[in-house]
């Protein structure tokens, strides 16, 4: 059945124009998404003093990160969102505009502003009550080392340096941070541990990814690997995937209409040689056909 459609002229022609669409519609919202995190930049960078640290930035980030969401989450919790887009693509720009995730929404869109300012991010999936993915959390390189961001409650920790403090030292120093957090912070939530990815979520095949990454680049390296932070931008990933698809059958088609239409044989490979050699054969055709009627 697939090789009698993937024969069809017809059909090859329907499944370029297709793709092509699918090439603009990525392309579209993907320039839309970015606008939107643009515009979130330069309201960040418009409250930027001349000679702020990184830390700043990014706290600022984080702020109006929260202040965005917060409003939106009532209007849309529990909303049950139906389409191409809510059920199966999931992009940032609708973790933004509707908040609909909690705390996954808002990690989702402070991590995918921090990016457009360079920095390598993380999110991570914190440990409550022995279980994990209880609450997500991002984290941020600075040239100070990585830093813990909650968005969702609007936290960030100072260390007695007055930067912002890492995981591991909230982790291990709870009773001092402690005091740091805001009326309203869910106790339950006391930085017992964290993990970046769920190497059980799709069975064989990610925990073979996992032991191939463990061999390959060691396995606390492969401990910290954030898997969600590479598919922020998934219309651009879309786009990208629809390219590589579309040429593929693109060149397929051509080939397949060039064998049709211009060899003599469907068995003559179909090369640059071929191409024109056949060509030139048809073109000779034609003229002494036009001679021969005139």
């Amino acid at each position: 059945m697939i090789r009698r459609f993937f024969g069809n002229l017809y059909f090859l022609t329907f499944l370029n124009g297709f793709l092509l669409a699918s090439l603009f519609y990525f392309r579209m919202e993907s320039n839309y998404e970015d606008d939107l995190f643009q515009a979130i930049r330069s309201d960040i960078n418009s409250k930027i003093r001349p000679a702020e640290s990184e830390d700043s930035v990014i706290v600022k980030a984080m702020h109006l990160c929260h202040d965005l969401l917060i409003t939106r989450e009532p209007v849309f919790e529990g909303t049950q969102f139906r389409g191409f887009e809510s059920g199966l693509l999931e992009p940032a720009s609708l973790d933004l505009m509707t908040a609909r995730g909690a705390c996954g929404s808002y990690s989702m869109v402070l991590a995918r502003i921090l990016q457009g300012y360079h920095y390598p991010v993380r999110i991570a999936q914190m440990k409550s009550g022995g279980i994990f993915a209880a609450h997500n959390i991002v984290e941020a390189k600075t040239l100070h080392g990585w830093v813990v961001l909650d968005p969702l409650f609007d936290v960030c920790f100072v260390n007695p340096s007055n930067k912002l403090a890492g995981f591991d030292e909230v982790k291990n120093n709870w009773d001092y941070y402690k005091p740091q957090l805001p009326s309203g912070y869910d106790m339950n939530y006391r930085y017992e541990d964290v993990r970046y990815s769920n190497w059980t979520k799709i069975p064989i095949v990610m925990p073979a990814l996992k032991k191939m990454l463990d061999l390959t680049i060691g396995k606390p390296k492969a401990d910290t690997i954030s898997l969600r932070t590479y598919f922020l931008r998934k219309y651009n990933i879309g786009f990208y995937v629809n390219l590589v698809i579309f040429v593929l059958v693109f060149y397929f088609t051509l080939s397949k209409l060039i064998r049709a239409k211009l060899f003599p044989q469907k068995n003559i490979p179909v090369t640059f040689s071929n191409v024109y050699k056949y060509l030139r054969m048809r073109l000779q055709d034609k003229g002494l056909t036009e001679r021969g009627r005139a």
